[in-house]
């Protein structure tokens, strides 16, 4: 199974410590902040059954706040589809993902049928323009 390192990355964060109860700044176990991260397959063939699309969502998260902390992420949820155009016929594909993560690194199984591991294997095309990238939904804390 190969491994394909996503590519066009965005990293959206919600708002941080300022909106938090005056307690939860006092540790770092409780301080969760809040991201969004968007990306893609970068024009690589990642094809479900075969292939994983992987993202250090907290390599991510560190180079979009460049603040010198370590992100260790909580939790997540896959919050948007990957779509792509044929650009000869602008036939749009949309596939969802079986996702996992082993502690920062999200990897995400390309599926035509739903979010769970028995969906129907996808492909995501080298050759065709993405549309929207997938997007998850992360909270972390930083040190």
């Amino acid at each position: 199974m190969a491994t394909v390192t996503a590519g066009n990355v965005q990293v959206v964060e919600e708002r941080g410590k300022d909106d938090a109860r005056t307690g939860d700044t006092a540790t770092t176990q409780t301080a969760l902040k809040r991201a969004t991260v968007y990306f893609d397959n970068n024009g690589t063939q990642v094809a479900g059954g075969t292939d994983t699309l992987s993202i250090d969502l907290g390599a991510a998260i560190q180079n979009s706040a460049r603040n010198g902390k370590i992100v260790t992420i909580q939790n997540f949820a896959m919050s948007q589809a990957f779509a792509s155009r044929v650009p000869s016929t602008g036939v749009e594909t949309i596939l969802a993902g079986y996702a996992t993560i082993s502690g920062n690194v999200l990897s995400v199984t390309p599926k035509t049928t739903g979010w769970v591991t028995g969906s129907t294997n996808g492909t995501m095309s080298a050759t065709d323009q993405s549309v929207r990238p997938f997007g998850v939904y992360v909270t972390f804390t930083e040190a």
